[in-house]
């Protein structure tokens, strides 16, 4: 088999191909329509709009061919790109340019081609509108010739369409975001020819989030006119420059700037004016808006300026900051990131990457042992211990939190079997998510488990944050209501850091407070600290609650909790979080170093 010839203005014609941005589009309806009739008008089982890039033919249109797109070494069309009028073939076994093609030894078994190019009207060539058949013609007419180039017209007059339409947003009728990559690859091309100090900048005008709230409160329509008010905003504030709207929520531009604090400037003020609130059909709406940027450089291609670019919108909009200006630390922030997320599932799967550690908790009254919290640590191969702080924090904006939640429930409870074997009565208990009880798998999986594992269900105890309560507070209720009823124990941590409320505390079925390490680790006798804590473990008690204190230090600060009433207490100056091979050892040695805990 011949391999199709290049023609002389190849990189030309690619270039125009490239500018349309069609290839791996969706199919068009219209094209679709137009290769049916043709189907039908020339009698042929096989008929397609054949786009030709560099190392492929790609089916915008087709009918009767199985696949989306074929090596161009195989493409008929390939050799009609230096012609201006349709290429035949009556007989492909009779043709040496296409016996040994796969098309045509094998399915669909092309033994008939007639192409007709499609031409822009600069005069480059983008590949044909073709019509195949498994049998041979004995002659293809002039008056077919003929209809096969009207075909290939209209096709043409469809594409330019397309190109038209390709670049516009429909909602906003802003150029969009293949105009923006498009303008944005000329500006760095162009970094070259001047000393102008341009920066690529995004505007998030709410967020995704908040604009699917307000989808679901007032309806797509009220969404969409929110969107088209801001961006009569955004044009305004960002006057004479060039606005496009390159996502849902987020337009761009290309500013100057001398430097980063004439760009910070300048994007503070920004941010400020886009800020104010907007009445919108009677609805007040004030989202946060965050902006971000990255100066454009001539080393940098346009996916690394666009990556950077998403990294600064999303680092201003995660640390709620008015703006972000990306610099290379960023970057490698967000790469680790998502790294870290990229593991996760193979983690899950290894034996030897993650393990519990176990925390020991001890009583006041008598310093002996009241049980072990059971946290999570990763060894990475590459980047060695990831911070539970880190990799949770991510995995909780993923589905990737439940499938965690599973193994530290699994890995808790079979830890908790073989000490209950042994005959050792303390508790354990192990962290769960806010996501988790956001519906009813979490506690689904853990009757499920309880029904696997030899335990008893009063010696384990489950620990959420208050941010739970922040969602679907009446979904969390219901959820730990059902984990209360299957006999365990359930314990409100970091109490005071976040949603502290006390209407919810007398609601929720907890048996544990545990009052936040940010609370007690700087306390003092007579500080302002110590009267919270004095009042949070009284109150606590009114209410049923057992107290634990976390991050206890020093032996000053757990005389004052003992003093005070609390009734268990952890941290450093007890013990570390240990493997679970150590943890019989340090039971057998351990004791707390003062005398009037006995008294």
């Amino acid at each position: 088999m011949l391999s199709p010839p290049l023609p002389i203005n190849e990189s030309e014609r690619l270039a125009a191909l490239h500018a349309l941005c069609l290839l791996d589009t969706p199919s068009d309806a219209t094209l679709n329509e137009l290769t049916a009739l043709a189907a039908t008008v020339f009698g042929m089982p096989i008929t397609l709009v054949s786009l030709v890039d560099e190392g492929r033919q790609w089916f915008k249109a087709r009918v009767g061919m199985p696949m989306q797109e074929t090596p161009r070494s195989q493409a008929f069309c390939a050799y009609a790109l230096e012609r201006t009028e349709p290429l035949v073939v009556l007989d492909t076994w009779r043709d040496a340019r296409f016996v040994g093609n796969a098309l045509v030894t094998s399915e669909p078994y092309v033994r008939f081609y007639a192409g007709a190019p499609l031409i822009t009207a600069s005069g480059l060539c983008l590949g044909t509108f073709c019509v195949m058949d498994r049998e041979p013609r004995l002659d293809f007419g002039d008056a077919q010739i003929a209809q096969l180039r009207r075909f290939a017209s209209l096709a043409m007059l469809r594409i330019d369409t397309l190109r038209d339409i390709g670049y516009v947003d429909t909602l906003t009728q802003l150029p969009n975001r293949t105009r923006y990559l498009e303008d944005l690859g000329i500006h760095l091309a162009e970094r070259d020819h001047g000393e102008r100090h341009l920066s690529a900048v995004a505007i998030d005008i709410c967020g995704a989030t908040y604009f699917e709230h307000m989808q679901a409160a007032f309806g797509s329509s009220h969404a969409d006119g929110f969107i088209q008010e801001k961006a009569r905003g955004v044009i305004a504030a960002m006057a004479p420059a060039p606005v496009y709207r390159v996502d849902q929520t987020v337009f761009a531009c290309v500013l100057e700037a001398a430097d980063d604090a004439s760009l910070s400037t300048q994007l503070i003020a920004l941010q400020g004016e886009l800020s104010c609130v907007i009445d919108y059909q009677g609805i007040p709406h004030a989202p946060q808006v965050v902006t971000g940027a990255v100066k454009l450089a001539t080393q940098t291609s346009i996916d690394d300026t666009t990556r950077s670019l998403r990294a600064a919108l999303s680092h201003a909009r995660t640390q709620r900051l008015a703006t972000t200006i990306h610099h290379p630390d960023l970057s490698a922030t967000q790469r680790r990131a998502f790294e870290i997320l990229a593991s996760i599932p193979a983690a899950l799967n290894d034996q030897h990457q993650l393990q519990l550690h176990y925390q020991p908790k001890v009583h006041t009254a008598d310093g002996s042992c009241a049980g072990f919290e059971a946290l999570l640590r990763w060894t990475h191969p590459r980047l060695g211990q990831v911070n539970p702080a880190q990799f949770i924090a991510l995995a909780e904006k993923t589905a990737l939190i439940r499938a965690i939640t599973a193994w530290v429930m699994h890995a808790a409870l079979a830890q908790a079997e073989q000490w209950q074997a042994a005959g050792h009565r303390f508790t354990l208990s192990f962290n769960i998510s806010a996501v988790d009880l956001d519906n009813s798998l979490f506690a689904d999986a853990l009757s499920s488990a309880l029904t696997r594992y030899r335990v008893a269900p009063a010696l384990l105890e489950v620990e959420f944050t208050e941010s739970a309560m922040a969602g679907d507070p009446q979904a969390v209720y219901q959820q730990l209501q059902r984990i209360r009823s299957l006999g365990l124990q359930i314990a409100i941590d970091d109490f005071g850091s976040g949603y502290s409320n006390l209407a919810y505390l007398k609601q929720i079925p907890a048996t544990t407070l545990k009052i936040d390490q940010s609370f007690i680790r700087p306390l003092v006798s007579g500080s302002s600290d110590a009267t919270i804590i004095a009042a949070i473990i009284k109150l606590g008690h009114q209410f049923g609650h057992r107290i634990v204190a976390e991050g206890v230090e020093t032996q000053e600060v757990y005389e004052l909790l003992r003093d005070w009433g609390c009734d268990e207490v952890q941290g450093y100056w007890i013990a570390r979080p240990m493997a679970a091979r150590e943890v019989m050892e340090w039971m057998e040695n351990f004791s707390v170093p003062v005398k009037r805990v006995l008294n």
